[in-house]
């Protein structure tokens, strides 16, 4: 009797595996407002840069970063600089947490106590922000930071208003001449507790280079937390563009630390 042939046996199904479906996520944003009307010679305009996935996931509150322009710039340097486009790519890929950018608009060549731009900061400003956007209202989540002028600004209010800012960003900074006494006495009596953490960075051709290296030195002096960049490189917007991320980098691990 012949062998019986064997039944051939059917393939066993592959089931392919269920994706859930992703949640779609908005990318960085911007948005304006102004403040001071009734206070400076031209209103304090900002831009708000929010992160990606804000109008999404409406429950998260987020650390918020005041960045500061030069002189004779407005609040679009920064975002001429990349700020935007760098502060989306780190968070997107999770190099650094989501955080709330605010670009406030300086007209004035001005030192600090000759017009209301600081009151206009903390008084209008920054309540401003507060209520309009889901912030996480502290100093350990509320940095200021600046490069020239606006670095001058970002050692001036956080010196002053240690309450307020507990994380500063010194960039190629042209400190105040009118500030140069009274700063060190500001720096050494703000209590233990509420002395901020400072980064300070210059290229080592930037015209105001030993006046930088005067302040890391007071930092050093009065033992206040701090880094010290020293790079090549000029005063100029050559020098900031190519240092934007790692000024992100460091904020977001500020941030992240002090939460």
């Amino acid at each position: 009797m012949p062998p019986a042939s064997a039944t051939p046996s059917s393939p066993t199904p592959t089931v392919s595996p269920t994706i859930a479906p992703q949640p779609v996520c908005s990318l960085a944003s911007l948005d304006s407002g102004a403040v001071g009307l009734d206070l400076l010679d031209k209103p304090m305009e900002y831009r708000v840069l929010l992160p990606p996935c804000y109008a999404e996931l409406t429950d998260q509150r987020y650390p918020v970063l005041y960045l500061l322009h030069g002189q004779n710039f407005t609040q679009e340097q920064w975002i001429d600089l990349g700020v935007a486009e760098n502060a989306g790519k780190l968070m997107l890929a999770g190099e650094i947490s989501p955080f709330i950018i605010v670009l406030p608009f300086d007209h004035s060549y001005k030192q600090p106590r000759e017009y209301r731009f600081e009151q206009v900061f903390i008084e209008q400003l920054i309540p401003e922000i507060d209520q309009n956007y889901r912030t996480l209202a502290g100093p350990g989540t509320r940095a200021i930071g600046g490069l020239s002028r606006g670095g001058a600004w970002a050692i001036y209010l956080a010196s002053r208003h240690p309450e307020l800012f507990g994380i500063v960003g010194a960039h190629s900074p042209a400190v105040f001449y009118s500030n140069t006494s009274a700063l060190p006495v500001r720096l050494r009596d703000i209590p233990p507790e509420q002395k901020p953490v400072f980064y300070v960075d210059a290229g080592d051709k930037d015209i105001d280079f030993q006046e930088i290296q005067k302040f890391t030195t007071l930092l050093n002096d009065l033992n206040i937390l701090h880094e010290w960049h020293y790079n090549l490189g000029f005063h100029d917007e050559k020098y900031w563009s190519a240092h934007v991320e790692e000024y992100l980098l460091w904020y977001g691990k500020q941030f992240s630390t002090s939460r």
